[in-house]
């Protein structure tokens, strides 16, 4: 194999690459709060259809907590530096107002339409704070 160019794959993307994902999917899974009455006239069996708004919104806390647990845990083990840690915890006030937006607001489908914009700051900022952590990090900064 001259000339293949491997991946470098090492714990640090891994870890940086579940928590990006992450917030991908919950970005996704909240574009689905306001579309279900349109999803349900058209068959369309969405995650939120099949469980509805409220464990919808279970389940995003849920997430949210996931997230920021698993962050902790990639600090713990060294995955991430702790420079990506500390950035990181940054978001959680972010994070928690996502939760709590979602929770008031799962049934109100004018209101709901914004969660999905929200997990985008969310997605944004926290992976910003991962990318600035990991050059604070490689400049021996918070390493």
């Amino acid at each position: 194999l001259s000339g293949t160019v491997l991946l470098p794959l090492s714990k640090t993307v891994i870890a940086s690459s579940i928590l990006v994902g992450l917030t991908t999917t919950l970005i996704l899974f909240c574009s689905h709060f306001h579309q279900i009455e349109g999803d349900r006239a058209v068959g369309k069996m969405s995650p939120l259809v099949r469980i509805g708004t409220k464990t919808g919104a279970t389940l995003v806390t849920v997430a949210i907590g996931a997230l920021y647990t698993l962050l902790a845990a990639f600090g713990i083990s060294r995955c991430l530096p702790p420079s990506c840690i500390v950035l990181g915890a940054l978001t959680l006030p972010l994070g928690k107002w996502v939760v709590d937006y979602v929770q008031r607001n799962h049934d109100d489908d004018t209101k709901i339409f914004m969660a999905k914009y929200y997990c985008v700051r969310l997605h944004a900022l926290l992976g910003m704070a991962l990318a600035s952590g990991l050059v604070l990090a490689r400049n021996g900064v918070l390493a």
